[in-house]
Formats: structure tokens, C-alpha cells, sequence
């Protein structure tokens, strides 16, 4: 109990303690040096009297503040800046008794005798010339605008061939005729292509360039059937035929070797004509149901090669059956597309009232309608069809006459 009221005694004591502070601890603050130099730092305002004088009488009584500041210490308080602090007097000024400032002011030095001597230009006086009354309005006003043009033109010397200056303009007038030249190029070749491009205007178009879904014609039966399958068609029909020149003449060879009915006469002539290299695909027909497609191609014949003279292409997307709003509506869009696409991949038809693409005559044309295509290039078939009777002929034998 006794340790406790001792403890409880000694924190009392320390609290009760009074706080003082050693002027020695710190000699730097509390030394009495420091407070006469930080007194001589303080700075007082003038009084009103003295801000009232002219600059020098400002002047003056500032010094005096500053010797009594600098003798007697005070409390530091920072004078504010005013505006007559700022009006200094000039270095050439002079400053009279009174305390009044007379600017001096420096004459301009005289004139050179260099410029005293040059003489101003004399004006000359042209002799007024009275009007031609006899001439007319017209012409008179002409004569004045004509005296009014300046020639922009220097008066150079004229170059020689033997110096520097020369060869210069010479250069020039080469670059100068070769522009010209150019010119003149540029404006025949103008001419030319304007020439060429009303020339153009009325070219036919070549239908042997143009593809339906990528098909083109004289392609081969291999080429086709690829390009449908990558387009996501698919063959639904394939057929084959044979000359009838050939299938006749099959016919009697089978029928002498015995061959009876009508099924085995058919079969025996078929196997023939492949077994010979006559037999051909003729049709092949390709679908694409998801968007009601259809392209039918027909092939020649093996003496022109088996290639493509014949594709036509079917929609029944516009086929929307019903008078009502929407069906009306539908139909109109689908056919609106068609021709749009038509007009986008193949252009403008050569003859609008039929719709064809070509050049006319037997060469390959294309035609079109609402959700239809014919491309067809006549001339292979005829070839075609001129092949297989020359071989007609050749196997007949038929040129017995001779009349």
C-alpha cells in the first residue's frame, strides 16, 4: 500500500512541476545579438506627412527611417508596396532645390553634309496638250486605257551565244518548245480518246465472257460439275446421247450379230457407242433447293470436245402465288432484286426491248426475263452440227455423183 501512495506521490509531483526552459540551451534564438539583427530587418510605414512630398523629400525621409530602424529595435512588420515606391527619378533628370524634377531633353543633332547636299528632284512640267475635238469618244477612251498599260517586260540585254547567259535562255526556249510539244500531245491524245470513247458508246457487248453462277461457255463437263458444288448446287439429272448417224448404224450392226427386242437392241447399241467414244454427255441439270435454283447445261457432241453451248437458269423465288398485300409486295421485291443483280453483273442490254447481250448475227448472245436466263452460243453448235454430218458423209460414202 505504501509503494503505491509513493508512486502515486512522485507522478503528482511531476505534474504539478513548473515548465521552464534554460536560456542558455539555445544560444541562437535567445541571444540578445540575434534579436538586435532581426530588429534592424523591421521595417515602419512613413507617416502621411512625408508620403505627401515630391521623390526626392520620399528619398530622403526613407534614409532617415532606415538610420533610426537600424538604432532603435522594433517589431518586425513587412510594409506593404505602393505605387509611389515605383517613381524613381530619371538619371538624366535633374532635381532642383525645391525637390521639383526637369527631364532633360536632347535636341536632334543637325543634318548631315552628306544629305544637306543632295538637292530635292525638280518637278517637271509637261506641257498640257488640249483635246482632239475631231476625234471620237470611242477612240479617245481607247488611247487613254492604251497609256494606261505599263510593259511588265525587263529590258534585258541581249544574251550572247559565247557566255553563260546564253546557254541558259537557250535551255530555257528547248524546255519551253518541249512543254508546248507535250502540250499539244496531251490535247491530240484527248481528242483520240474522246473519239474512241463515242466510238465505245455504241459497242455490243461480248456475251462469250459472261457466266451464269460461274458457268461459262465451251467449259468442259468436269469443269462444271466442280464449280456447281462449290456454288452448293447439286446434280439431279445427267443425260447421254448419241449421234443418230451412229446409233443407226449400231442398230444394223447389232441386229446382224443377232441381237432381238427392243430393250437388247438399245443396250447393244449403247455399249457400242462407248466402246467407240461416241456416246456423250448431252444434259446435266443442277438444284439448289434452300433458294429454288435451277441450271440446266447442254453439251456438244465428242467432234467438238463435249463443251457447253447451252445454260439456262430458273428462280421460282418470285413465283409467290396470292392477290393479297403482302403476297403483291413480296413478289414486286424479289423481282426488283433480280433485275437489280442483273443489271449490276452484266449491264445495260444491247437490245432493251428483248432483253439480249451480243453482237449479233450467229455469235453468243444472253437473254433475259423475270427469273430466267439463256445463255447460248449458236456457232459451236453448228460446227458441232457440221462435224457430225461430214463424218456422215465420209462413212456413207455417198458422193456417187458425178453429173
Amino acid at each position: 500500500m505504501k509503494q503505491r501512495l509513493y508512486v502515486l506521490a512522485f507522478f503528482g509531483v511531476l505534474l504539478t512541476a513548473e515548465a521552464r526552459a534554460d536560456v542558455s540551451f539555445d544560444p541562437m534564438i535567445f541571444s540578445s545579438e540575434k534579436e538586435a539583427e532581426a530588429a534592424a530587418f523591421q521595417i515602419t510605414p512613413p507617416s502621411p506627412g512625408e508620403a505627401k512630398g515630391d521623390a526626392l523629400q520620399q528619398i530622403k525621409a526613407r534614409r532617415r527611417q532606415e538610420q533610426q530602424q537600424s538604432s532603435a529595435p522594433a517589431a518586425f512588420q513587412p510594409k506593404p508596396m505602393d505605387e509611389s515606391d515605383l517613381d524613381f527619378p530619371d538619371e538624366d533628370a535633374e532635381v532642383q532645390e525645391d525637390g521639383a524634377i526637369v527631364p532633360q531633353i536632347q535636341l536632334p543633332q543637325q543634318k548631315p553634309a552628306a544629305l544637306s547636299n543632295i538637292a530635292p528632284p525638280a518637278q517637271q512640267n509637261k506641257p498640257q496638250t488640249p483635246p482632239d475635238t475631231s476625234r471620237g469618244l470611242v477612240d479617245a477612251i481607247a488611247d487613254k486605257d492604251a497609256a494606261k498599260k505599263i510593259d511588265l517586260t525587263p529590258n534585258l540585254p541581249a544574251p550572247t551565244e559565247k557566255t553563260w547567259i546564253g546557254k541558259i535562255t537557250e535551255k530555257a526556249a528547248e524546255e519551253l518548245s518541249a512543254t508546248e510539244n507535250k502540250k499539244n500531245d496531251g490535247d491530240s491524245g484527248l481528242k483520240e480518246l474522246m473519239q474512241s470513247a463515242s466510238q465505245t458508246k455504241n459497242k455490243r457487248s461480248n456475251a462469250s465472257v459472261f457466266d451464269i453462277s460461274g458457268i461459262m461457255l465451251r467449259m468442259s463437263k468436269e469443269q462444271v460439275e466442280k464449280i456447281m458444288q462449290n456454288r452448293g448446287f447439286q446434280k439431279v439429272y445427267e443425260k447421254y446421247e448419241i449421234p443418230n448417224f451412229i446409233r443407226w448404224r449400231n442398230e444394223e450392226k447389232c441386229r446382224n450379230s443377232g441381237v432381238v427386242g427392243y430393250e437388247r437392241l438399245a443396250n447393244c447399241v449403247a455399249e457400242t457407242a462407248k466402246k467407240d467414244g461416241h456416246r456423250y454427255t448431252d444434259t446435266l441439270k443442277f438444284s439448289k433447293f434452300d433458294t429454288k435454283e435451277h441450271i440446266t447445261v447442254r453439251f456438244t457432241s465428242n467432234f467438238t470436245r463435249n463443251k457447253v453451248y447451252k445454260i439456262t437458269y430458273k428462280s421460282m423465288a418470285q413465283t409467290i402465288t396470292g392477290n393479297s398485300a403482302k403476297a403483291i409486295y413480296l413478289r414486286n421485291i424479289k423481282i426488283y432484286d433480280f433485275w437489280k443483280r442483273i443489271n449490276q453483273k452484266y449491264g445495260t442490254p444491247d437490245n432493251k426491248d428483248e432483253v439480249i447481250w451480243g453482237l449479233g448475227g450467229s455469235k453468243p448472245y444472253m437473254q433475259a426475263s423475270s427469273g430466267y436466263l439463256l445463255l447460248e452460243d449458236p456457232m459451236l453448235r453448228e460446227l458441232d452440227f457440221t462435224r457430225m454430218s461430214r463424218e456422215d458423209q465420209r462413212y456413207m460414202n455417198t458422193d456417187l455423183y458425178n453429173f
